[in-house]
């Protein structure tokens, strides 16, 4: 293996001195800022990228698949699975067969060791399973259970929608080790931790080979991989902080990905006919917020009204530079139940009349609260100029982001910029979040106690029928439009540079955030 590392490494070192593109054609090569990684164990990494790798490691109980253009879960080791009739309990039948990388037969009792491995070490991963399934160190003995060798159960603490527990059960910490490999590495009761921080022992498509930390992380494919072998044998990422030096060794050649490039740096790039543009919806939204309880923007006319001052197509081209998408309801493109309407765009003269609707005919003055980035300051600037052509003066207050938020949490703002990022792809995540102020996540921040909102967001969450639940999310999604405390300004984009002899990125990474496919790159 460490010959192997050498001589792709010895190859790379000599394509840059050399400068001419040619990088190994059966390895892909990342430039990217690894600064990110921590750990490549499955129960404890929690960072977007670093998971992404740790995810080619290891096979999963159910993982993720982006289907015409939807994401959802689909099996992986559990090669199938069966619900109770009260929905508490899920049986899960594990793949025969199945090989982990140096050999060993992958049974039920690596299955059970993984799912409850997160949960002893107490990691901040298992999060999903403590507070949303109410799965703790306490109860975890009779909540997962090994049936047989190849047959697993989960129970819950309450009859979740199916996409919601499949969605949680795909995040990493459900990635199967290897148990009788882990605990040979045990130290101290870490069930095997601070080995698996650099070393894999899963049954993924890849192994990891080495890690050298600033410097390069090295996966080969997995001989023993249960699926079809990946066109690319070798994935090498190169640690290459600075967004302007990914650019440059993009362009020679030297690397295939520029993970970390910049919109501005991306269109210099682009000039090059050997670099190609991959952009995919992302899991985020950036938003402006309005306080429901305060002064004028408790009247639903009036935030109305702000919602209709508002030009969004500008922010989304000329401050994101085209790097977002204009989706204006709380479900992210690429999810199930996702609204394709986006019902406002700036009619000033709509927004003046709705101000003298409610009593404010000479508008009001407000406080618009953001932190420091210069991304957001742009955006505050341009919604301070929208709203004063409706006659609203937006004062702009800039915060430290640690500060902003405590403010926020607190209740303590007018108006707000800020952004969500999701945790599994299902509307219940983005709906709790937004619309239910039960669920005291954004909806509670902005004083938005609405009962009718937050009673279909529990009925989505339990509706089994996924038509029924589908029509739940569309009309919480128009109530929530014209009476919620939000306007939505865009979904947030995914952007990487690209060699054009990379094939499939863009398939491989529909879904980034989510999942990333790497089985499906080539060149």
């Amino acid at each position: 293996m460490k010959r192997s590392f050498m001589l792709v490494f010895l190859m790379v070192l000599i394509v840059a001195a050399t400068g001419f593109a040619a990088t190994p054609k059966d390895t892909l090569v990342i430039g990217a800022n690894t600064g990110i990684f921590i750990t490549m164990d499955p129960a404890v990494a929690y960072e977007v990228f670093p998971n992404k790798i740790v995810a080619a490691l290891y096979a999963q109980l159910v993982k993720l698949e982006a289907i015409e253009g939807v994401i959802v879960p689909v099996p992986d080791i559990a090669e199938s699975w069966e619900i109770s009739e009260d929905g508490l309990t899920y049986t899960f039948n594990i793949r025969k067969g199945v090989k982990f990388s140096n050999g060993d037969p992958l049974t039920a009792e690596d299955v059970l060791f993984s799912l409850k491995r997160p949960i002893v070490l107490e990691s901040v991963s298992a999060w999903f399973l403590v507070d949303i399934f109410g799965i703790n160190k306490d109860n975890v003995d009779e909540k997962i259970k090994m049936i047989d060798d190849y047959t697993v159960s989960i129970t819950l603490n309450a009859p979740y929608a199916e996409n919601i527990t499949l969605g949680i059960l795909s995040n990493m910490f459900t990635g199967i080790v290897n148990k009788d490999v882990v605990l040979e590495h045990e130290v101290d009761g870490d069930l095997g931790g601070a080995w698996l921080t650099d070393h894999s022992a899963g049954a993924g498509p890849y192994v990891l080979v080495q890690w050298e930390r600033n410097n390069v992380i090295l996966l080969e494919a997995n001989p023993n991989y249960y699926g079809n072998q990946p066109p690319l044998k070798r994935i090498m990422v190169r640690d290459i902080p600075e967004a302007s030096n990914q650019r440059l060794l993009l362009e020679r050649g030297d690397i295939d990905v520029a993970w970390d490039l910049t919109p501005q740096l991306l269109e210099e790039a682009k000039r090059n006919p050997d670099i190609v543009e991959v952009k995919v919806p992302g899991h985020s939204n950036e938003y402006l917020a309005m306080n429901a309880t305060w002064g004028p923007l408790a009247n639903p006319k009036v935030r109305e009204a702000v919602r209709y001052s508002i030009n969004y197509e500008e922010i989304v081209e000329d401050i994101m530079l085209n790097n977002a998408l204009l989706v204006q309801g709380f479900i992210n493109k690429g999810y199930f139940g996702y609204v394709e309407e986006n019902p406002f765009y700036q009619d000033i003269e709509k927004a003046k009349a709705l101000l003298a609707e409610a009593g404010y005919p000479d508008g009001f003055e407000v406080e618009l609260l953001t932190s420091n980035t210069d991304t957001r300051k742009a955006e505050a600037e341009k919604i301070q100029a929208d709203l004063a052509l409706a006659g609203i003066k937006a004062n702009i207050v800039i915060m430290q982001s640690s500060q902003m938020y405590a403010k926020y949490r607190a209740q303590g703002h007018q108006m707000i910029i800020a952004g969500w990022g999701n945790d599994y792809p299902d509307p219940d995540n983005l709906a709790m979040a937004h619309a239910s102020y039960r669920a005291k996540q954004l909806a509670w921040r902005n004083a938005w106690f609405d009962d009718y909102a937050a009673t279909l967001c529990e009925w989505g969450q339990v509706e089994p029928n996924p038509d029924k639940r589908e029509q739940i999310y569309k009309d919480l999604t128009e109530y929530w439009f014209h009476n919620g405390p939000f306007a939505m300004l865009y979904q947030t984009v995914e952007f990487w540079g690209i060699r054009k002899e990379v094939k499939n990125f863009e398939e491989a990474a529909f879904g980034y955030g989510m999942l990333f496919d790497f089985t499906k790159v080539s060149k």
